[in-house]
């Protein structure tokens, strides 16, 4: 009984001293088992990590192999556009009239069968030509390259051209609201203002259009007889122009054009004349729109205005004087529709020789506008001299034009 009393403790003790003697065993155990675990985490999160920069990396190259694959298709079709890149748009205008003046007579006239020529040079120019054949023959009308990618807002344009100057004298004649140029601008500037030279056009940041132009031509004016387009000459007798016009909205439906030009020759050589006297003209234009909202853009009122003043020595008995001549035109042309129009054309053109001799014109016109490449004009024209004139610049008038248009037309029927 005793010695059961006595083993007991003996036994209970025993137990006590194992379990402390083994507990760090199990703890160190349990903490490898741990570490073991965190050893296997942290691999498979470097091998997710590494697989996720794998997949971005794949992705990518997909990227940029449809990419590459997108410029080979682009660069395909464009080798199979080729061709059509590197052929100039071209197109023709026929305009033909047939006309009576009164008692000079009539006939009908080939007034031009004009070839258009235009393309892109390169990314910094680009090119246009115009050839004109009519019953006076076959020239070149105008044949000019311009810059595409100055600085600065800088633009520049050389060869055969026409000038800068005025509003309608630059534009071609089949262009025109009526059917002729007014005689104000055939005798003080000499037709359409082509010149062979060059310009610069410096556009302005404004928040509405203001562009200026200054330019240098051996003469201004197509028509103009007094000056040799094809002799050697002095800077002094070149020709100086310089311009500045201007666009902006008055209202959603109302808006005005303006415009201000000056060309100046320091030295005219006129037979007759040694000393050769400058020439100074000047000139002004005005254009006023109507378009309403409400309508479509075929409806509406344009008033245009073009004022002139020339001063130019011219030999008289011998002896040179200086004449000042002032004249222009005023235009009104209502829009009734998309096919019709019509207006009125008062015209004050002085003869600068001899500024006491002018001529008045009337002429009431009426378009009808068959589609954007087909037109008919009517025109009555009642042209008043005070002194003798020729019998085609005097007394009644009438003119049926008939102007179409080929493939591309560069300039086209354009909006006056």
């Amino acid at each position: 009984m005793a010695l059961t009393t006595l083993r007991t403790p003996i036994l209970g003790a025993s137990v006590l001293v194992s379990f402390l003697l083994l507990f760090p065993v199990l703890g160190l155990a349990q903490s490898s088992e741990l570490e073991s675990l965190r050893a296997t985490v942290k691999g498979m999160e470097q091998q997710m990590q590494k697989a996720l920069e794998r997949i971005d990396q794949l992705e990518k190259e997909k990227a940029t192999t449809s990419a590459r694959v997108g410029q080979v298709e682009k660069s395909v079709q464009g080798v199979q556009s080729a061709p059509s890149l590197f052929n100039p748009a071209i197109g023709m205008v026929i305009d033909t009239t047939a006309e009576h003046r009164g008692k000079a007579g009539g006939n009908f006239n080939l007034r031009a069968a004009e070839l258009g020529l235009s393309a892109s040079v390169d990314p910094y120019a680009r090119g246009y030509a115009f050839i004109n054949g009519n019953n006076e023959g076959v020239e070149v009308e105008e044949a000019a390259a311009f810059t595409t990618a100055l600085p600065w807002n800088l633009t520049a344009k050389g060869g055969r051209f026409f000038g800068d100057f005025g509003r309608l004298p630059k534009y071609h004649q089949d262009a025109l609201p009526f059917v002729n140029f007014p005689l104000s601008i055939d005798r003080m500037i000499g037709g359409e203002s082509q010149a062979d030279g060059a310009e610069l056009y410096y556009l302005f940041p404004t928040p509405f259009f203001l562009r200026a132009t200054i330019g240098g031509y051996n003469k201004l004016g197509a028509e103009n007889e007094r000056i040799d387009n094809t002799k050697l000459r002095s800077e002094s007798q070149f020709t100086y122009l310089g311009r500045l016009q201007s666009y902006f909205d008055l209202t959603d439906n109302h808006s005005v054009e303006i415009g201000s030009s000056l060309a100046y020759t320091p030295s005219v050589r006129i037979p007759g004349d040694a000393s050769g006297g400058n020439r100074t003209l000047a000139g002004i234009d005005l254009t006023y729109r109507y378009q309403p909202l409400g309508s479509t853009l075929y409806q509406g009122l344009t008033w245009g205005s073009e004022f002139y003043a020339n001063s130019e020595r011219f030999p008289t008995d011998d002896v040179a004087k200086r004449q000042r001549s002032f004249g222009g035109y005023s235009y009104a042309e209502l829009k009734l529709n998309k096919n019709w129009s019509t207006g009125f054309l008062v015209d004050y053109a002085p003869i600068i020789e001899n500024p006491r001799q002018r001529t008045i014109g009337y002429s009431p016109f009426l378009t009808w506008q068959i589609s954007e490449f087909n037109r008919v004009r009517f025109q009555y024209s009642y042209l008043n001299n005070n002194f003798r004139a020729d019998k085609a610049e005097n007394g009644n008038q009438f003119f049926l034009q008939w102007t179409t248009v080929m493939g591309v037309d560069t300039h086209g029927f354009r909006v006056r």
